[in-house]
């Protein structure tokens, strides 16, 4: 069984021990592609907008795992650092395993500070939504969805209780299923204004990409679409 993708009983998926011993399989003995580790290479195609050694600092919003399809972790082994969010709290603590010279933190990114429910379809499964009309649908409830909470924040509030705060960010990543532009809504660009910015797209038409809120958001701001990759977009700041 693939305890990765499945439904667990409320005292396994708390009960700590299980929870290490869990972490240490999912991080430590599975499978990872060392020539890259972002999904579809996007990390190769980033590292290239920063010399070789420059040491940086990121943001990844929706990070799910500390070295499998992450955009980050290269740059990590490069010796920088930063703040990684996910929803999950469990995949929050591995990156407390793996990358414990980071500041990781579960939450939601909001334009606001509060709390809401998600809904998730197993245990550290990489598919979550915000959208409880997806999760009630005939195709939501096929994948079993069940209701989780989680407090919200916005990203400026987040990076203003670090030791990275009023300081620019070299590469902010964003992939949480949709919600990709109120993450950008809610960062303060005048203050954090980050150099590349890598995000998710699920749309194929470059027209269409233009003609969508995010690349009009962003070249507002002075940035161009520098490269695009799998399903990732790659903004550089033109200041």
């Amino acid at each position: 069984m693939n305890l990765s993708h499945s439904h667990l009983p409320t005292w396994l998926r708390n009960n700590i021990f299980f929870r290490k011993l869990f972490l240490i399989r999912k991080l430590f003995l599975t499978r990872n592609r060392f020539s890259h580790y972002g999904q579809m290479a996007e990390d190769i195609a980033l590292e290239k907008f920063f010399p070789k050694h420059y040491v940086g600092f990121y943001i990844d919003v929706g990070c799910f795992h500390p070295i499998k399809y992450n955009n980050t972790y290269k740059l990590y082994k490069r010796g920088w650092s930063g703040v990684n969010v996910d929803i999950d709290k469990i995949k929050i603590e591995g990156f407390n395993i793996v990358r414990p010279r980071d500041i990781n933190i579960s939450c939601a990114i909001s334009n606001q500070e509060g709390e809401i429910s998600y809904w998730t379809n197993g245990f550290y499964t990489p598919t979550i939504t915000l959208h409880k009309p997806f999760a009630d649908s005939k195709e939501g409830k096929k994948y079993q969805y069940i209701e989780q909470k989680t407090k919200t924040n916005t990203l400026t509030n987040i990076i203003a209780n670090t030791k990275f705060k009023n300081r620019r960010i070299d590469l902010l990543t964003v992939d949480v299923e949709g919600f990709d532009f109120v993450v950008l809504q809610s960062l303060e660009f005048d203050v954090y204004h980050p150099k590349v910015i890598a995000i998710e797209t699920h749309l194929d038409d470059f027209n269409l990409i233009q003609e969508g809120e995010i690349y009009a958001f962003l070249t507002a701001k002075g940035y161009q679409l520098a490269n695009w990759v799998g399903m990732t977009l790659i903004f550089k700041s033109n200041a």
